[in-house]
């Protein structure tokens, strides 16, 4: 059997958990060696474990993806590890949530310092490494909240929203860009995936957000994380060698299920 990443070098944001941890698992199991990265270095240390155990190659480090040098220190990490590498999944960030007149200008900045520049750092760092290889694919995780201004339940997100719909922007404009190179970059915009981060939330606001989208959503069951690391394995793969550029929603058919006039009551429990 043919391994969809045999040969390949994967670097992946935010490994300690989540999406991050399932693709780190799948994309091991298909064949590539993996650098991973996380704040939490306790639970990135889980995954490399996982990752060794059933056989895969996986290197990892702490690192705050928005200081610009640690980033740096990251991609050179990379490749004093492994030498080259062919995919760059920027899975990882954070976020906080409030109305217009309850978030903080602290808030507004930590979101776009944690969801949007670090995307910018890992580009901008592993942009010469993918030319001098001769191409490869750049994904990034976006969010349905980028194309809708609705709340699921009592959680707003425009801040949320705005740093995401800048990530799908960047990754349109940088497909163009970096086509001749032949570097492919596409976005990945998942509905409401059930990950560690929900444990962290106040358990009646997940509650809330939970019951009110499985209502909407065709496909009614909740989404894992290793539905959005299948996305991210083909978009790795050379299966995708002729995509850039575009947006993939994977949300059971939320997005698809309500008339888009109806879009600022879509998520409404």
């Amino acid at each position: 059997m043919t391994l969809r990443l045999a040969n390949k070098v994967a670097l992946i944001t935010g490994t300690g958990g989540g999406q991050g941890r399932a693709a780190a698992l799948l994309f091991a199991r298909e064949g590539a060696r993996i650098v991973g990265c996380d704040v939490r270095a306790e639970d990135d240390q889980e995954t490399l474990r996982l990752v060794h155990a059933q056989g895969g190659q996986m290197v990892t480090r702490r690192v705050d993806l928005g200081d610009e040098n640690e980033v740096r220190e990251w991609i050179a990490f990379a490749v004093e590890s492994f030498g080259d590498f062919d995919i760059l999944y920027n899975n990882a960030s954070a976020c906080h949530y409030g109305k217009l007149d309850e978030l903080s200008s602290e808030s507004w900045h930590f979101i776009i310092r944690n969801e949007l520049d670090l995307i910018y750092y890992a580009i901008k760092h592993a942009v010469p490494v993918l030319k001098r290889r001769g191409g490869g694919s750049i994904i990034t995780t976006s969010s349905i909240a980028a194309l809708t201004g609705a709340s699921w339940g009592s959680v707003y997100q425009f801040a949320h929203g705005a740093a995401k719909a800048g990530a799908i922007a960047m990754n349109r404009s940088l497909a163009v860009e970096l086509g001749s190179s032949g570097i492919r970059v596409n976005t990945i915009s998942p509905g409401l995936i059930r990950t560690p981060v929900l444990d962290r939330m106040d358990p009646a606001m997940v509650d809330q957000m939970l019951s009110g989208i499985l209502q909407s959503q065709p496909l009614k069951r909740y989404g894992q994380p290793e539905d959005i690391a299948y996305c991210a394995l083909y978009l790795a793969s050379d299966e995708s060698s002729w995509v850039t550029g575009e947006n993939f929603v994977v949300d059971g058919g939320l997005m698809a299920g309500t008339p888009s006039d109806s879009s600022k009551d879509r998520f409404k429990p």
